[in-house]
């Protein structure tokens, strides 16, 4: 029992990592699906990993050596159906005829590690029914391949890190660990009337989907950046001339992309589209260029030409001795804290899902293109 636990807790361990590779894809996948995304989905899921790696350690776990591998003389695998069973009389006391000694077939090795197969792949028959919405014969197929999957992971010596496989491939696990997912499927009525429906998940996403929360905004502001860097880029080293090699060329790319490009495609920018959201007039209609121009031009000039402006600003009435240097400081002080506090106050707008000022300016708002939950039922 020590092993298991040291196991269980070593995937524990490994899990955080895992689940960072499987973050931003699932998060960019949940969006495009849903709009949304929710909170005890993402406990379902990510706890449907970390038991998968934990069966995965357990099958893998403790690693011996290379060389004590290659020492290993005997067999690799164990072809017979139902040879547990005899495992199992050959460990225990069992006699027919003496009661007593019946119980000696649940209290011994053999039963345990029989015992312990079947109930590693019960959770996964339970989630496949309560998650997955698989059907009883699609829940033993997959559980089949599951148990598969982990038998050639041991044939093959870890895929083939060893010289030989350092653990049995036994039929007898193959069908243990099967039943066990097809035990996890019936099982599975008695928790799911504890907890809520995928059917009501899905709802519940849909409908949070229809507003355009702060991460989507800023996963979509992403995507876009990338591509107007990889735009400057390629203009840098195909097109001659001073000024593709300016670092301000930048900010007139980032306005040209966000004023043209939804101009052309009915509001969708790059990361609008792969976000499943789009720019739309307040009134519903399709905003006008000048809009989309209006919209970029004030939060580019918010971001990026106000603070260094005042500053300029400042710097002149200092210069031309309107401003003591001690004013002058205060007041760019005073000026960055001001900037910074509104930044902060536009990210709690968008947080509660309000208009923000270059949206009220433009007459323009994001709009989800995922269907309402009423259009997916």
């Amino acid at each position: 029992m020590g092993s298991y636990v040291h196991t269980i807790l070593t995937a524990v361990i490994a899990f955080p990592f895992t689940a960072l590779l499987f973050t931003f894809p699932y998060i960019i996948c949940s969006y495009r699906k849903y709009g949304s995304v929710l909170s005890f989905r993402i406990l379902v899921v990510y706890s449907f990993i970390l038991y998968l790696l934990c069966v995965y350690f357990l099958v893998i776990l403790p690693l011996p050596s290379i060389d004590e591998v290659a020492r290993m003389t005997g067999p690799r695998v164990q072809p017979v159906p139902f040879m547990f069973i005899r495992d199992i009389l050959k460990e225990s006391s069992f006699r027919l005829g003496n009661p007593s000694t019946w119980l000696s077939l649940v209290k011994n090795a053999a039963f345990f590690q029989v015992f312990y197969n079947f109930l590693m792949i019960m959770p996964f028959g339970i989630y496949l029914r309560y998650y997955f919405r698989c059907g009883f014969k699609r829940t033993l197929l997959f559980s089949f391949l599951l148990s598969l999957f982990f038998e050639l992971t041991q044939l093959t010596g870890l895929y083939f890190i060893y010289p030989r496989g350092y653990r049995l491939f036994d039929v007898d696990d193959l069908m243990v660990n099967t039943l066990g997912g097809a035990a996890g499927y019936l099982c599975a009525p008695a928790l799911m009337r504890l907890l809520p429906s995928r059917e009501n998940m899905d709802r519940a996403s849909l409908r949070r989907g229809q507003e355009i929360s702060l991460p989507r905004r800023l996963l979509a502001l992403g995507f876009d950046l990338i591509l107007i860097f990889v735009i400057n880029c390629i203009l840098y080293a195909l097109v001659p001339g001073e000024w593709t090699k300016d670092s301000r060329l930048f900010l007139p790319l980032a306005f040209l992309y966000y004023t043209l490009v939804p101009g052309l495609t009915g509001g969708r920018t790059l990361g609008k589209v792969i976000l499943r959201m789009r720019i739309a007039g307040t009134d519903g209609a399709r905003p006008g260029l000048y809009q989309y121009a209006l919209r970029c031009g004030s939060l580019l000039v918010f971001l990026f030409a106000a603070p260094p402006l005042l500053s300029l600003l400042l710097t002149g009435l200092s210069s031309v001795g309107l401003l003591p240097d001690l004013a002058r400081v205060l007041l760019s002080l005073c000026t960055f804290l001001g900037w910074f506090s509104y930044l902060l106050w536009t990210a709690l707008l968008a947080v509660r899902h309000r208009p923000l000022f270059y949206e009220r300016l433009s007459r323009t708002r994001n709009v989800s293109t995922v269907p309402f939950a009423d259009e997916e039922t």
